[in-house]
């Protein structure tokens, strides 16, 4: 045998490549359905799980980290000429809750003149209104800034999401793995005819 003879393909076997390159031997039956339907459900899968895993997901973590539940009071300095609207309340130090006193404080000595109210807000209606509140013999405007409300979504949407990705996933990948699954199965029923 010549060299010539070792490189010559063999009849039974379709050549696996043509001018234009690689031809696979499921091109002509594939379906549309494989073809086009399955990864454009696949991407609208993905598409709508990412947000319902985002919103689940932070759902179960945010009280965990503290990014909700304790609302952000200012208190800003009253100048000694100046004289607030009549409509303002005027509130004593001493009805605040301990929390409040707390966050009182702490936004008197904060640059930003903000703190957070970690524990029970007792005059909450009136906070949201805005107050004078008399402490150590000088006026402050309190008032909450950031309620930081807790995001409430069934954390059911996590999984969900997670689900409707990985079948997405699935849908994307589906035809490159039909074409190599019936690539494989085309080359193990022409070895069995040999």
């Amino acid at each position: 045998m010549s060299g010539d003879e070792d490189s010559s393909p063999d009849a039974t076997e379709p050549p696996a490549t043509d001018s234009t390159g690689p031809i696979e031997p499921t091109t002509s039956s594939e379906s549309l359905v494989l073809t086009y339907f399955a990864p454009f459900l696949g991407v609208l899968l993905i598409a709508a799980g990412l947000p319902l895993a985002i919103a689940g997901g932070y759902v179960v973590v945010q009280d965990g980290i503290g990014l909700c539940g304790s609302p952000s009071i200012t208190a800003e300095p009253v100048a000694d000429g100046e004289t607030p609207p009549a409509t303002i309340e005027t509130l004593p130090a001493g009805e605040l809750s301990p929390a409040e006193r707390a966050a009182l404080e702490e936004a008197i000595e904060s640059p930003l003149q903000e703190a957070k109210v970690d524990g029970e807000l007792a005059n909450r209606g009136a906070l949201l209104e805005g107050v004078l509140v008399e402490y150590e013999g000088d006026r402050f405007y309190v008032q909450i800034t950031s309620q930081n409300s807790c995001l409430e979504v069934a954390p059911l949407l996590f999984p969900i999401g997670v689900i409707g990705i990985l079948m997405g996933v699935v849908g994307v990948l589906t035809p490159p793995i039909y074409r190599k699954m019936a690539g494989f199965e085309e080359r193990i029923q022409g070895e069995r005819t040999e």
